[in-house]
């Protein structure tokens, strides 16, 4: 099951044991993550275990969410950046029973994740590697509780001990080496960039505040998950600023921008300017009813 518009929308909603306002997404089958910015940033936890999800990624720019829960899925990786950028405040994270094996995977975490004190790995092969506790001590410096056990302080001076030394120098290398075998095989000929890539490189800045906006203004989820569709194929979600019979901009509340004049004379822009060429007219007629509605 996709993780939809119309899915955020009937998820369980609940505070849990710390206190925080988390959604539950737990046990659906998803096998991505995507469409969160349908959230609007209103929770601090989000609970996606049980899943079938293969990467930590995607995720939109949610300042409030300090707690994820993703135990019990396929992941083999995490997007560091992407986490870093849009995820600062995470605190809680909970990845026990996944596939993550390598060293340089514990590594992006303490790179994205600057302000986490709770991790639990448990049921991942990485915790059978050699020295795996220290290492991730030593690159998660806030942490502190690792796998349901708190760190120690003779724990911190080890793990410093063992950076410096030369058996700790070979790790890192050997860590190294496994970071840029796994960024040979990220790439996967004919896969799709993220919304958030396609954002960066595919529009103009003028198009990127009228985007911002469209979000801002959207009326529904679905109108959000319209528009990440939209950006991640590289399309401008035109069908947006479709003018409504009183005068008034489309959902997006956002005007559509004048036509360039030909050969001096002003023109009009036709209806099919503001419809989104997918081919999907029924979804395109729906979408200008609900706009007008």
């Amino acid at each position: 099951m996709r993780l939809s518009a119309e899915l955020l929308g009937l998820a369980e909603q609940r505070p849990n044991p710390l206190g925080e306002r988390e959604i539950v997404l737990r046990g659906l089958g998803i096998p991505a993550i995507e469409h969160l910015a349908a959230t609007r940033d209103a929770f601090d936890a989000i609970d996606l275990a049980d899943n079938r999800i293969t990467r930590v990624e995607n995720f939109p720019r949610l300042n409030r969410l300090s707690s994820l829960v993703i135990s019990g899925n396929d992941i083999e990786s995490i997007d560091a950046n992407n986490l870093q950028k849009n995820t600062p405040n995470i605190q809680n994270l909970i990845l026990s029973n996944n596939r993550i094996s390598s060293l340089h995977e514990v590594r992006n975490i303490g790179k994205a994740c600057k302000k986490l004190e709770f991790l639990c790995l448990s049921g991942n092969p990485v915790t059978r590697r050699q020295h795996y506790r220290l290492y991730a001590i030593q690159h998660i410096p806030s942490l502190r509780v690792l796998d349901m056990i708190k760190v120690k302080q003779v724990e911190r001076e080890k793990a410093d001990r063992l950076a410096k030394s030369a058996a700790g120098a070979a790790l890192e290398s050997d860590v190294k080496l496994e970071a840029r075998e796994a960024e040979s095989k990220t790439f996967i000929p004919g896969q799709g960039k993220t919304a958030e890539e396609s954002f960066k490189s595919s529009f103009t800045p003028e198009q990127k505040e009228q985007i911002r906006k469209m979000v801002e203004n959207a009326s529904s989820p679905a109108v959000i998950e319209q528009i990440e569709e939209s950006v991640q194929r590289g399309v401008f979600p035109s069908f947006l600023l479709q003018q409504q019979p009183n005068g008034e901009p489309g959902a997006a509340g956002v005007p559509p921008p004048p036509l360039a004049p030909e050969n001096g004379v002003e023109r009009k822009r036709p209806v099919s300017d503001n419809i989104m060429e997918t081919g999907e007219e029924s979804n395109t007629k729906k979408t200008r009813v609900e706009s007008s509605g």
